[in-house]
């Protein structure tokens, strides 16, 4: 499905049978109610660890070193499988300040 932005801002969709009309945005709003307070946690710093991907040059192995973590748990930790431990949370939290 193609979609285009209107020049008044508008998002809107093309159709099978090719029209156009708006795009609405629909939530899972059970999926939303039922997410808990450790995977909102998980997730953000998910969040976190793309960011300092982001500003960090060399990729996912040097922010390993720099987080004195393997490879894998930063991957872990990208993927929101894990939490990492309040120390390395407070490292990535500082590395973030010092980007």
């Amino acid at each position: 499905m193609k979609y285009r932005l209107t020049a008044n801002g508008e998002l809107i969709r093309q159709k099978p049978d090719g029209t156009w009309d708006a795009a609405t945005a629909r939530a899972d709003w059970d999926r939303i109610d039922s997410t808990t307070d450790a995977e909102i946690e998980r997730q953000e710093i998910a969040d976190l660890v793309e960011v300092a991907l982001h500003l960090q040059v060399g990729g996912l192995p040097a922010l390993a070193v720099r987080l004195d973590v393997s490879p894998s748990s930063v991957r872990r930790w990208r993927r929101a499988r894990v939490m990492p431990s309040a120390a390395h949370q407070q490292r990535l939290h500082n590395l973030l300040t010092t980007l």
